[in-house]
């Protein structure tokens, strides 16, 4: 067997987890999934009435597995038993084969030297089956073949790569399989194969599913067969069958198919209905060409590395339209077959297929927010700058309604990176909300968030990116989270080590590395695009794995390149200057001039402000900055206390918006002066005074010297009262 499928008893499982004899109080809820166990022994031993606790238990399975993909599903006693041969095609299909048929529907010589057979599902007599038919018509004179997969609805893994190994010499790689839990597989062909010589032309359409699809997939991609017919189903997932003990079962998906070159069979299944999952095939357009997810990324074939595309299901060489009937598409195969001058140029040079919504220029973009909280708020989609990212250019806006939104943008044909954010920052907005970057290709993009970040679905380079970086960026992000929680307890409780801080400084450290390691190949993987290069600039190309910096920086856009190593130098010498700056700002030192303007606009000084005989307290702030605010109030006690015995205070803003600056001033009602150059972190102020983060707060005794930096609450006041004396 190629494959060995594990099996568990979860009742065992579930029963080590946590004792349901356990009282409410003794047994602590350290897993989210403990709820539910306290919540059925609180059912069980609490509640009012008596209830019938197994139609619950039923109903949270079934609603537990449709939260997953489609193809997950739960199994009472009596399905689990009619479905104990579990095959790899999807669910709403699986209960209906004959096990007993060995799927050679036909096989006969149809034109000199050209077989045809059409095999209807990969069973467990099937790979016997189709040797003695090659066999029979190679006798009868067959040299290439016609292979009919459509409408093949997969069947046994074991079987599709028996009959696989038939074309593929031994020692090449099959597929692949790898999960989050399920180690890396390798498979490969075990035999010399009867049909490794001899042209082929293989026939799928959107009802050739699982398995067949692992055939497809890898006769495909060590350049086999060509190809003909419509993108297969897109189902790419192993299911493992985990029995409980009244009999009934969960079937889980737990890792991915991947053909040899390396694509994912699975098309995209997050923020899709399973209705809407199986029934999308019904929705492909009938013109040849690619839509949606498909397209969404290039491969190259093993042997003659030519195009080849990805993004769920696989896609042919040569696109036939749904209406062309059965007869003519045997034909179109036959017209291939015999052309080898054709037939080699659609093995080596590859093909370049239309995506269907290239005709449209349009973007739409549907959001959906967390909550309905950031109703009324104005959101931005921007064309993002990457080399200076405050400089992006606003493309529209809209209004968030309840927790929907919405753009429709005229977008270019070469895809470009974009940004998603609101206008303003509010103090309670979660960070997930913050910056959205998305890919500007047509079509009907959906964007949805939550409290770790969000994901895109619907047109297919953005499919990509979500699947393969914020997948990745969301999970780095959960156990950052879980890391720094068990840090923070252990720090409570005075029993963090510098060995146990080192530890976890070295996990978030890998889990970046590892974030870093899949950004970088979507990005290398897409670098002809021009989102590409501008994504690249998002981080620093020291940041980015050892093995990918020169292709990526050969590859990339170069003017972006030299304006990126402008920038850093500016940055390198800015840095000497902020070093610099924090030596001569430190205790001690006298201050440095500050240029601002007032909200009416007119041009102030720092040293206009310093008068002889009385100090003066710089605050650094801004708008969008939560402790600033909080800070503020305490600021304002400070000043209705000392104002008249000698403190003066001047606050610098580090806002970039007007309004929002103007608008923070009208809600704290500061009696003080208040200034801005209105160019944030990107202003001298920053760099002279060597400010990193705010609040930052500065204190000038009566000469202008600094005698306190960045002290806050009861140690400011005590330097406050100090400095005057009192």
């Amino acid at each position: 067997m190629f494959l060995n499928i594990r099996r568990l008893c979860i009742a065992t499982v579930m029963a080590i987890a946590v004792p349901l004899w356990l009282p409410v109080s003794v047994s602590a809820q350290n897993q989210p999934e403990e709820k539910i166990m306290m919540a059925f022994y609180a059912l069980r031993n609490m509640y009012v009435d008596s209830v019938k606790v197994s139609p619950l238990v039923e109903y949270q399975m079934m609603m537990l597995m449709q939260c997953l993909d489609p193809h997950s599903e739960y199994l009472t006693a009596e399905a689990a038993r009619e479905n104990e041969n579990m095959l790899l095609a999807p669910t709403a299909m699986a209960m209906s084969y004959d096990m007993s048929r060995d799927g050679v529907e036909e096989a006969t010589i149809i034109d000199k030297k050209i077989g045809y057979v059409r095999l209807s599902i990969f069973n467990q007599g099937t790979p016997a089956r189709f040797s003695q038919v090659l066999d029979s018509l190679k006798r009868k004179g067959m040299e290439n073949l016609v292979l009919d997969i459509r409408g093949n609805g997969g069947g046994f893994f074991d079987a599709a790569l028996e009959v696989a190994d038939e074309f593929i010499s031994a020692g090449n790689l099959l597929v692949t399989t790898e999960g989050k839990h399920s180690p890396r597989q390798e498979v490969k062909a075990q035999k010399k194969g009867t049909m490794e010589k001899g042209r082929v032309v293989l026939l799928v359409d959107e009802n050739t599913m699982s398995a067949a699809e692992i055939f497809a997939g890898a006769i495909q991609d060590w350049d086999r067969a060509v190809l003909i017919g419509r993108r297969t189903f897109g189902k790419g997932l192993i299911q493992e069958t985990l029995p409980f003990s009244d009999g009934s079962a969960i079937r889980i998906s737990v890792a991915r198919y991947f053909t040899p070159c390396g694509r994912s069979i699975q098309k995209p299944y997050v923020n899709r209905s399973r209705e809407a999952y199986f029934n999308e095939v019904q929705n492909r357009p009938d013109d040849g060409s690619l839509s949606e997810e498909a397209g969404a990324k290039v491969y190259e074939s093993m042997v003659s590395k030519r195009a080849l595309y990805g993004g769920g299901g696989i896609a042919p060489d040569i696109f036939v339209s749904k209406s062309l009937p059965d007869d003519e598409v045997v034909k179109k195969a036959l017209e291939v077959i015999k052309d080898q001058k054709r037939y080699k140029a659609l093995l080596t040079t590859g093909f370049k297929p239309a995506v269907a919504a290239a005709e449209s220029s349009v973007l739409e973009i549907s959001g959906t927010l967390p909550d309905d909280s950031y109703s009324g708020r104005r959101m931005v989609l921007e064309k993002v700058n990457p080399i200076y990212p405050d400089s992006s250019t606003v493309l529209t806006d809209c209004v968030v309604k309840g927790r929907v939104f919405s753009f429709k943008y005229d977008v270019a044909a070469s895809p470009e990176l974009g940004n998603i954010r609101f206008s303003e920052i509010a103090p309670n907005d979660i960070f997930s909300v913050f910056s959205a970057d998305v890919i500007l290709e047509s079509g009907h993009l959906q964007i949805r968030y939550d409290s770790l970040s969000y994901t895109l679905s619907g047109t297919p380079l953005n499919a990509a990116f979500s699947e393969r970086v914020l997948t990745e960026e969301r999970d780095r992000r959960a156990q950052t989270f879980a890391i720094n929680a068990e840090r923070n307890k252990l720090q409570e409780g005075g029993g963090l080590s510098l060995e146990d801080e080192q530890r976890y400084n070295a996990e978030i450290a890998d889990l970046n590395v590892r974030y870093m390691s899949k950004f970088s190949a979507f990005v290398k993987d897409n670098i002809s695009h021009p989102f590409a290069s501008q994504m690249l600039f998002r981080y620093p190309l020291s940041q980015y794995p050892e093995s990918d910096r020169a292709f990526l920086e050969k590859n990339c856009n170069q003017n972006l390149l030299g304006q990126r190593r402008e920038r850093d130098e500016s940055i390198r010498k800015k840095e000497a200057y902020f070093q610099e700056s924090q030596k001569a700002m430190d205790i001690g030192g006298h201050y440095r001039e500050i240029v601002g303007f007032t909200p009416e606009g007119k041009e102030v000084r720092l040293s206009e402000l310093v008068k002889p005989g009385r100090i003066m307290l710089i605050d650094f702030w801004a708008s969008w900055c939560v402790p600033c605010q909080q800070e503020i109030p305490f600021i304002k006690g400070l000043y209705e206390k000392y104002h008249d015995h000698g403190l003066d205070i001047v606050s610098v803003s580090l806002d970039k918006s007007k309004p929002a600056w103007l608008k923070a001033l009208e809600k704290n009602k500061m009696p003080w002066m208040q200034i801005s150059d209105l160019k944030a972190w990107d202003g001298p102020v920053t760099q002279d005074y060597g400010v990193q983060a705010i609040p930052f707060l500065v204190l000038l005794n009566k000469d202008g010297n600094i005698v306190v930096r960045n002290l806050h609450d009861k140690l400011l006041e005590n330097a406050i009262k100090k400095e005057l004396g009192l």
